[in-house]
This record gives structure tokens, sequence and C-alpha cells, in this order.
């Protein structure tokens, strides 16, 4: 399924087994001497696993994300074509005097090996071909866009978790324009809002983020609507453990027919640790699009995570 670029999911597994088996030892002594503040110590695994699940989270982490996707679509080759990003997300909440917080939030993103498809000495990145799949010839070739840091995401919302576990998040993303590859960036700011409702529960979480940006400034040769639903789900197991599922709805309104939707379906598991005085999360997830856009587009997604908490607020 992935290319020998990109690690086995089953090492990654058999990692995520041995790293929890090796910090149980530390997860004895952290709940008996406390973890890093007053704050986490009175959390268990469980509670941090939880609070980790849903975007309006109180806890300041650093979460690292590891996608690898496959493609297919009716472009020459678009079957062979592969790609890996790499995602680090901060977030910050400031306590409020009326009990909610707001939530500061940053996305930097580096991808690797994005095909470019080649129509004469023009590159169509994957989001430029869904905008002209039906001018582009499918009997022209792919090359691999350099590893290079793509457009950073600063985010600003009101959040809060109400006693009755209602979970609310207003707020807006702004994309910064600060791809280093000339070939695969939009070079544009992109501004929208954001919204995520949801359920808090003794036994997990679900709930929904849908957010929406478009072009505000920077190449105006093009037009960017994008919307996205970002689902988040957790089933509590016990000691950390959970299943887990976050697929990543996306559309593009300025995608030509068939050429709009992505639609994953998967999930995965989830273990929460804490080594030494550190609560760590990992993730491990796999999804199958069953809509994907016709000329290019994703086929399977692994994704790997690892967030360490740093502290509560």
């Amino acid at each position: 399924m992935f290319t020998s670029r990109f690690p086995n999911p089953a090492l990654l597994l058999f990692l995520v087994l041995l790293a929890s088996t090796a910090a149980a030892k530390d997860e004895e002594d952290s709940s008996t001497s406390g973890a890093g503040t007053p704050g986490e110590a009175a959390m268990s695994l469980d509670e941090v696993a939880l609070e980790l699940s849903h975007p309006a989270t109180s806890l300041v982490y650093m979460d690292n994300r590891f996608e690898f996707r496959d493609y297919q679509g009716n472009l020459s080759d678009a079957a062979d074509q592969s790609a890996g990003r790499y995602e680090f997300e901060t977030a910050w909440p400031i306590a409020l005097k009326n009990g909610k917080n707001l939530q500061l939030r940053a996305i930097v993103p580096i991808n690797a090996d994005q095909p470019l498809y080649e129509m004469g000495k023009k590159d169509f990145p994957e989001w430029k071909v869904r905008q002209y799949a039906d001018v582009l010839p499918t009997d022209s070739y792919f090359t691999q866009g350099h590893d290079h840091l793509d457009d950073i995401t600063l985010g600003l919302a009101y959040t809060n978790v109400s006693d009755t576990g209602l979970l609310t998040l207003f707020g807006a993303r702004l994309v910064l324009p600060t791809s280093m590859d000339l070939s695969s960036g939009r070079d544009q700011f992109l501004l929208g809002p954001e919204l995520a409702v949801g359920k808090v529960a003794s036994w997990g979480v679900i709930g929904a983020t849908v957010s929406h940006v478009t072009n505000i400034g920077g190449d105006g040769g093009y037009n960017t609507n994008m919307s996205e639903i970002d689902v988040f789900f957790a089933w509590s197991l016990g000691k950390g453990w959970q299943i887990i599922s976050n697929p990543k709805i996306e559309y593009d309104w300025e995608g030509v027919d068939q050429n709009k939707l992505m639609l994953p379906l998967g999930g995965g598991v989830s273990k929460t640790f804490r080594i030494r005085r550190t609560p760590i999360k990992l993730d491990m997830e796999l999804y199958k699009y069953i809509e994907s856009p016709e000329a290019l587009g994703p086929d399977w997604m692994f994704s790997f995570r690892l967030t360490p908490v740093l502290f509560t607020p």
C-alpha cells in the first residue's frame, strides 16, 4: 500500500506497544508521585486521553502528526503516486474569568514527495489538478516536489466544555503563504471561520469541527474555497486506551465536477501513558477514501501521532 520510503504500519504498531510496555513502571511511579503540575497530577491517564481527543482541550500540548498517502485517479500513473506529510501543532488555552478558554493554535506542516502533474512546462499540484482536471491531458507524467515547509495555519478560538459535557468552539483560522515550493504552493492568504460542537462524557467524546477558508490576498490568478468537517470520536477502554476515529472530510468548491469531495472512512487505536512525569498520547489510524477526486486524489491514508503534554495552565 505504501512506498518503501515510509515506515511499515506494523513496525509502528510494534513501537507503540513497546513504548507502552516500557512506560508501565513510570505510569505507576507517576500515579503515586504526581505529574509535572498540580493540574496534571489530579488527572488520570483516561482523563488526559479524553482532554487530548477534542479541540476544546484545556491542556497545552505539542502534537506531532505523520501522514502517508497513496493516490488514485484517471491521470497517467496516478495510482503509483504517494506522499508524506508532517504536521507540528500546538495549542495554548488561556483561562478566562468566566470559566471558558481563549485558545491560540498554530500548525506548521512539512510536505514530502508531493506528486506534481506535468503539462508542458507547468507543474500541477493536487489542488490545482482538481481545478483544471477537465482540460488536463491524461497521458502526461508525474514528477515529485522536493521536501519543503508548507503553508502555516494560525487559529484563535473561544472554547468551552459545560458541566453537562456540551463542547463548543467559535473561532477563525488564518493560512499564511509560507510554502517553500513555488510549484505546489498557493501563494495566498486564506481566512475563514470555524465552529465545533460535541459531547464529552465519561465513556469518551464525539463531535465535529466545521471550517471554511477563502483567499483574501496574494496570487489572484485563481480562487480558493475549501470547506472541512473534522470529525472527532474517542471511546475509552480504560488504562489510557481508546478506540478513535478522526476523519477529515474536505470539499473543494473550486474543483471541477467529480473533483471536489474527499471522504475518508476508518479509525484506529490510541494509548496514553506517562514517561516520568510527562503524559504522552500515541495514535495510529488507517483510512480508506470512499469518495475522492476523479483525476487525482487520495486512496488510502495512514497516520501516526505523538502528543506530549506540556502543562495545564
